[in-house]
């Protein structure tokens, strides 16, 4: 007997690949002449072949196969149902896409040479053909292990205007297009296995009162319990606990040296008795160098506007301003409209204050800022500013690995609950930036593994 369990997200595709890896069958779910069968003319672009819509977006979801398919290893084939399709958009914002595991499975006997499952626990489809060396038949008119979902919209009238799909397969999409590539190998993270799955992440409840094979791997540091031994309020608590939920896999923890850059910190020097605290470098700008920056920390007002502090305006003093590095507060603009206005004015550096607890990652593209910036805590914001002009020393934290607590990568967990979002995905607090990320940034490299990332070592933590 087993126990069963229709999945309620979503997730990816895959090409057969070599016996000693995991065979993905890409499963084309949509009708003639639309989606993955759209006959639209297109020019072969960044290595990929198509010379048409459907087949750019097939090739693309073809190569995310081989990437994890080589990754993985499993006799039993993952059949992944999807499609290529028109979903929620408004001409500002629009679904990308969906994915997750079909079912998930329980209390499965294994076959000759599996392994059984933990008793009690939710097994991603995938995961439990897997270990137990069986193909699971819940269904047998949906056997599919990934069920996904696709925008073909993007880009056009009405939806995201002005941006669109990058069919590329080389890494180089262009400002105003989405690297589709890397936007699959997410969701393909997702219906392998990195989800918290049916376990509620919001209210901490399980499905039939069974944990997931994640939730014993799910530390929070705040109370030093794993999330297998909470009631449902403390995995709810955890859940927002800003920072201080981490992945204690001890396979994802292995590689965090080899994967993960130092931290960097805001050190206060004078006054010294503010010591320091972590900061996150920005997606944009210089990158600290080895030795950081030195220099006077000042907190000016601006001209005006919603509030003085939060540097949307120009800065009406330079001279206040020209050699030193600058605190402003997060709000009201975006934080590349904060930073150039404190380039403008001669500062060496820039430093934002988040509003709400916890570290801040400083988001967006700009080719004309070359200051380096960081985000910080409020807390850490507001003893600054009331200590400015301080002088500090932004860079390098040589004894902490970024986005970790005790070597543990964090988890995404922020203090205003993200749905869809939170717990299932890294911190945005790791440096570089990691392909489960709850959002997906241009420096992302093709490989889901060490030494340029953590997810496959995850991945093995459960049981891949």
């Amino acid at each position: 007997m087993f126990a069963r369990l229709a999945a309620a997200l979503l997730v990816a595709l895959l090409l057969p690949t070599p016996s000693l890896a995991a065979e993905i069958i890409v499963v084309n779910g949509d009708p003639p002449g639309v989606g993955f069968n759209d006959p639209t003319p297109a020019t072969p672009l960044g290595g990929n072949p198509g010379t048409t819509v459907g087949e750019q977006a097939l090739y693309v979801f073809q190569t995310a196969a081989r990437i994890w398919g080589h990754r993985l290893v499993s006799k039993q084939p993952i059949l992944v149902i999807s499609f290529f399709t028109p979903l929620t958009c408004t001409a500002t914002g629009a679904v990308l896409g969906a994915a997750g595991a079909n079912w998930y499975f329980s209390n499965v006997e294994p076959a000759a040479g599996g392994q059984a499952l933990a008793p009690d626990t939710w097994y991603p489809a995938a995961l439990a053909e897997k270990l137990t060396r069986q193909d699971i038949v819940a269904d047998p008119n949906d056997p599919f292990e990934i069920f996904s979902l696709f925008n073909s919209r993007l880009g056009q009238p009405g939806c995201l205007t002005g941006s669109g799909w990058y069919y590329g397969v080389d890494n180089n999409e262009p400002s105003n297009r989405i690297d589709l590539l890397a936007v699959v190998l997410h969701e393909f993270g997702h219906g392998l296995g990195f989800s918290v799955g049916p376990t509620n992440s919001s209210t901490g409840v399980r499905a039939a009162g069974f944990a997931s094979i994640w939730e014993g791997q799910m530390l929070d540091t705040t109370t030093g319990k794993r999330w297998i031994e909470m009631s449902d309020a403390e995995r709810a608590a955890s859940a927002r606990n800003n920072q201080n939920l981490v992945w204690a896999g001890q396979k994802a923890s292995n590689v965090v040296p080899s994967t993960l850059a130092f931290g960097t910190q805001v050190n206060v020097l004078d006054p010294s008795s503010l010591g320091s605290a972590e900061a996150i470098p920005a997606s944009f700008g210089a990158p600290l160098g080895p030795r950081g920056v030195r220099a006077t920390l000042v907190a000016p007002d601006d001209g005006g506007g919603a509030s003085p502090r939060d540097g949307c305006e120009a800065f009406p003093q330079p001279g206040l301003i020209a050699g030193n590095i600058v605190l402003m507060d997060r709000g009201t603009c975006t934080f590349v409209i904060k930073v150039k206005n404190a380039q403008d004015a001669g500062a060496v550096a820039a430093v934002v204050a988040n509003n709400t607890a916890g570290p801040l990652g400083l988001a967006g593209v700009d080719p004309s800022i070359v200051i380096p910036a960081v985000g910080i805590t409020q807390a850490f914001g507001v003893a600054l500013r009331a200590a400015a002009p301080a002088y500090v020393h932004v860079g390098r934290n040589v004894n902490v690995r970024a986005g970790t607590v005790f070597n543990f990568p964090r988890l995404y967990a922020p203090s205003t609950f993200a749905q869809g979002s939170s717990v299932s995905h890294w911190d945005t607090s790791t440096t570089p930036n990691m392909l489960m990320e709850p959002s997906i940034n241009p420096d992302l490299t093709r490989s889901v593994k060490n030494p340029d990332d953590l997810t496959w070592s995850l991945l093995r933590d459960i049981g891949w």
